[in-house]
């Protein structure tokens, strides 16, 4: 039996079976949502309800329920304010994502999850104002850039901060 990369890479992150498969099982949701928000700029409640078990089973696995708690509101209630002030700045399924994935990843891997998201949503819009291809008043779908944060902080949040980390405090 011959082990293959990825193989590696569970087990260098998550060390158990039963982790990765939570992953993999979060990871499937996540491809769901962003291809329907893709398709139809709407994210359906019943993939943030698929996706509650899974956070809850995340969090317990963890034992981080304080840091998840904050981790929920974080992200999402500063976008629900937004969303209230500038019609359109984002949709409540985005906001519901975010609460969600909050609370599964915690406060600081929620707030890296956001900053990526940002960067890629962003740089996506930037692309698209500058072909042409959408104007200023186009919307895009935001739920791919979240999804994308919110895998890259589920596998690599310790490292990105761990790094960051060594470069302050040498």
């Amino acid at each position: 039996m011959s082990i293959a990369a990825s193989d590696i890479t569970y087990f260098a992150v998550y060390h158990d079976i039963p982790h990765a498969l939570l992953a993999l099982a979060i990871s499937l949701i996540l491809l769901a949502i962003t291809v329907v928000d893709i398709r139809t700029t709407e994210i359906p409640n019943g993939l943030i309800l698929a996706l509650v078990p899974f956070a809850g089973a995340w969090v317990w696995s963890g034992g981080y329920l304080f840091s998840s708690v904050i981790g929920f509101f974080v992200v999402s209630v500063p976008m629900l304010l937004l969303a209230l002030v500038v019609q359109g700045a984002f949709g409540g399924g985005d906001i519901k994502l975010m609460a969600v994935c909050g609370f599964m990843l915690g406060w600081q891997d929620t707030l890296l999850a956001f900053a990526i998201a940002i960067v890629f949503g962003g740089s996506y819009a930037i692309f698209l104002l500058v072909s042409g291809k959408k104007g200023r008043d186009g919307h895009i779908p935001f739920a791919p850039a979240l999804c994308a944060g919110v895998f890259l902080a589920m596998f690599f949040g310790q490292t990105v901060f761990d790094f960051y980390r060594g470069l302050l405090y040498g």
